[in-house]
């Protein structure tokens, strides 16, 4: 099981940073968007992640297929003195995405039809240094995932070969 909690972990870290990658992406090209259907200019996103204790992730995957039995930490069996009782593994899952409200950016254009009456126009707030920036960390710890799910393969290779021989 703790090979395939290994890959479950990496994964759910890849498909998190790929999300926040997306909001990020969304952020950059959006950058000029003056006008959305909400009203006004567009405001920036922001992802927020969640620890949570891998087992309670696996057993509602678990619950949505009934064809498995729920997961259950072996240290948690009652019976066995000579096990430690250690935290649960925990995996990132994405909370929520939050809207930037800070106010916009005003520019003044008299002649862009989203003026105010005053000439000038309401640009997001979105500062490219910082997106590019949080674009980079995002980049890394996916290429960091990628890298423990690939250690892990290695190691569940290696240990296949050695039953095998």
């Amino acid at each position: 099981m703790g090979f395939l909690n290994s890959f479950d972990i990496s994964g759910y870290g890849l498909s998190a940073q790929r999300f926040r990658l997306n909001i990020i992406a969304e952020n950059i090209a959006n950058v000029d968007t003056t006008r959305t259907p909400e009203g006004g200019p567009y405001r920036r996103k922001e992802v927020i992640f969640k620890a949570v204790p891998f087992d309670e992730v696996l057993n509602k995957e678990i619950d949505n297929n009934a064809d498995f039995l729920p997961y259950s930490n072996p240290l948690d069996e009652p019976g066995d003195d000579n096990l430690e009782a250690k935290d649960p593994i925990e995996t990132v899952v994405v909370d929520k995405v939050v809207r930037d409200d800070s106010k916009p950016i005003l520019k003044y254009d008299p002649t862009n039809p989203d003026a105010d009456k005053n000439g000038y126009v309401a640009y997001p707030n979105i500062n490219p240094v910082v997106e590019m920036t949080d674009l980079i960390e995002a980049t890394r710890a996916y290429q960091a995932n990628v890298a423990a799910f690939q250690s892990a393969k290695a190691m569940a290779q290696s240990a296949i070969s050695i039953l095998e021989a």
